[in-house]
């Protein structure tokens, strides 16, 4: 059983991490983390646009850079009761104008941003709207936003899309009811980087972006890896306890075959014996064995041969003293018993072979044995009812 329990030590370390690693290659394939720039997924190609595309009054935006950042200036004018300009970026169609992009899977969008001097920007997301949105007019799609500050050194802005709201003046527009929040992830036709009524007017503003990238979670690797390891795990149990199974059929055979001497002894009186004093204790232990009372004390009453010189005999016929070989003759028959009774039970066997604590019985022959009377029992039935 040793062998078996550093093989089961292995596979159990070896198990752990494997699981281990499996959990780890799902969580990592779980991260989504997708760049729109300036590496651009072959998923979500995007065109830009900017607004005003011409100045209005003094009302301008300039597109300088689209390489390695976007970066463009606008003037607010404040002769306008609501200047307004933004860069944006349209997912594209090769059909129609615009194409509908789902993003349930994605919970942020992140980016870096410079803002000369600081400023108030609000983040748009369009999406389409079954009422209002005509693929064919930009100026139709639904507007949700968000703000943010932004200065003069580069900063990481993370928006979660739970944090997008409508605002009041879409919906008061199109009718929707002021309550009405909500906006298709589903349907997402693009973004905007849209300047504020926070913003400086009247002032050149200096923008740079990049770092775009869609952000979440797909649960799905997450799924596949645990079950994935839960099938490993059950795959192991039952190869573990098949190979202990084995193991421990393969145990109790040599074990009982090393006990087949002791079986012997119990015939002591039909086979001749030069030495009749070791001869009576060796007969008198192997015929009376089974007497729940038995001990080297009576074995000395009856016999009239002290203590000391029991013990010397066993030791040296058998290498035992006098209650291990009591014990072990004992256990032996029991096994016997055990592999021959169908119908006995174990509280039967234990008294047959001179146990009266059935639970003390028990424990001698698990440590015997390695397992319980009971699982012995069925294991050496079904041998022999299925010997192949």
């Amino acid at each position: 059983m040793l062998k078996f329990y550093r093989y089961a030590s292995i596979s159990l370390l070896a198990l752990i991490l494997l699981t281990a690693l499996i959990l780890n290659i799902g969580i990592v394939k779980s991260q989504l983390d997708t760049s729109l720039f300036p590496g651009r997924d072959k998923d979500f190609l995007w065109i830009s646009s900017i607004e005003p595309k011409t100045p209005d009054g003094l009302t301008t935006l300039t597109l300088k850079d689209e390489v390695g950042t976007i970066e463009y200036d606008f003037i607010l004018d404040p002769q306008k009761p609501i200047p307004y300009t933004h860069y944006s970026l349209s997912f594209k169609d090769p059909i129609q104008p615009y194409k509908l992009v789902d993003l349930t899977k994605y919970q942020n969008i992140s980016f870096k941003i410079i803002c000369d001097p600081k400023n108030v920007l609000i983040f748009t997301l369009f999406s389409f709207d079954e009422k209002v949105t005509d693929l064919n007019d930009g100026n139709t799609r639904r507007v949700s936003s968000k703000a943010f500050t932004c200065n003069n050194h580069w900063n990481t802005v993370t928006i979660s899309f739970d944090e997008i709201f409508t605002p009041d003046w879409w919906l008061g527009r199109y009718h929707y009811e002021l309550g009405d929040k909500g906006y298709q992830l589903n349907k997402a036709m693009g973004f905007a980087w849209t300047s504020s009524l926070n913003s400086p007017l009247n002032a050149r503003s200096h923008v740079k972006l990049t770092d775009i990238k869609l952000q979440g979670k797909d649960y799905s690797y997450i799924y596949i890896s645990c079950g994935l390891c839960v099938l490993l795990w059950c795959v192991g149990f039952i190869w573990l306890f098949r190979t202990y199974t084995a193991a421990l059929i393969k145990d109790l055979k040599e074990k009982l075959k090393q006990d087949q001497p002791l079986i012997a002894y119990k015939k002591l009186s039909l086979e001749p014996q030069k030495d009749k004093e070791k001869a009576s204790v060796l007969n008198f232990i192997a015929t009376e064995y089974v007497d729940p009372n038995l001990s080297i004390e009576m074995v000395t009453t009856r016999l009239g041969i002290n203590r000391a010189k029991i013990n010397d005999i066993l030791k040296e016929e058998l290498g035992l003293t006098f209650s291990t070989y009591l014990n072990k003759l004992r256990l032996t028959e029991a096994a016997r018993l055990l592999s021959e009774s169908k119908d006995a039970n174990v509280s039967e066997i234990a008294y047959a072979v001179g146990y009266n604590n059935v639970s003390y019985f028990n424990k001698l022959f698990k440590a015997t044995y390695n397992c319980a009377p009971k699982t012995f029992k069925d294991f050496r039935l079904s041998e022999t009812e299925n010997p192949h």
